[in-house]
């Protein structure tokens, strides 16, 4: 939906900044910096409660200049994009990582692990927090970032630990549910770092790693279970 005040019409004098080089000192494309400025809005004032003038206006354009309509046709349009965009980074470097294993010791692959999902997770927080926010108004949108984001995470756990567990002969337990676990305790350290601006008790990155790294390894090999 496109606020009536933001129309391609109200362009008038402003038409200089829209024809600014596509890459600029603010960093990234323009339609890069629309998307990336979309969802923080998004996030932070609601969809109903941003204008594609506010968007144009955090990416660097004129305000109500038309530059937004250059590359998308709407503010739906523009949250499309940035969620197809979010899915294909994610893909990409998801695979990249596990392109890495296996690297012959368990703790090592665990961290590796550890360290991309918490950048990866901390890369879509404003996606996470638009969902959160607005998902009930676009329902496809919000299931595309659950199957290509959430579900996606804990599948390839899934295979993760059962690929590890046939190359050991570990017995494989209910990976289904240990990628809930796995997967579940990183989103939430991230997710409470973004909603209380601080860390669960107020636990660093490293030590957090430290303790995931330990309590997947003991969950793979049975070692919890056998103490």
């Amino acid at each position: 939906m496109v606020n009536a005040c933001d129309c391609r019409g109200e362009a008038g004098s402003n038409n200089d900044r829209m024809d600014a080089p596509a890459t600029d000192r603010t960093g990234g494309s323009t339609r890069e910096r629309l998307m990336r400025s979309a969802l923080k809005l998004f996030a932070d004032k609601g969809f109903a409660g941003t204008t594609v003038g506010d968007i144009e206006g955090d990416a660097g354009l004129a305000a109500r200049g038309g530059g937004f309509y250059r590359h998308f046709p709407s503010k739906e349009g523009v949250l499309a994009a940035a969620v197809d965009n979010h899915i294909r980074e994610t893909e990409q470097g998801q695979a990249a990582v596990l392109g890495l294993l296996p690297l012959g010791d368990l703790r090592s692959e665990l961290t590796l692990v550890c360290r991309w999902l918490l950048g990866a997770i901390e890369q879509q927080r404003d996606l996470f927090r638009v969902v959160e926010r607005d998902g009930d108004r676009f329902p496809e949108l919000r299931d595309r970032c659950r199957v290509h984001l959430i579900d996606a995470a804990h599948l390839a756990a899934v295979e993760f630990t059962t690929r590890w567990a046939a190359e050991t002969s570990h017995p494989s337990r209910d990976p289904q549910a240990s990628a809930a676990i796995m997967i579940g305790a990183v989103f939430n350290y991230c997710h409470c770092r973004w909603t209380y601006g601080q860390s669960p008790l107020g636990v660093d990155e490293d030590r957090f790693i430290g303790s995931w790294v330990d309590y997947c390894y003991d969950l793979m090999t049975g070692s919890a279970g056998s103490a």
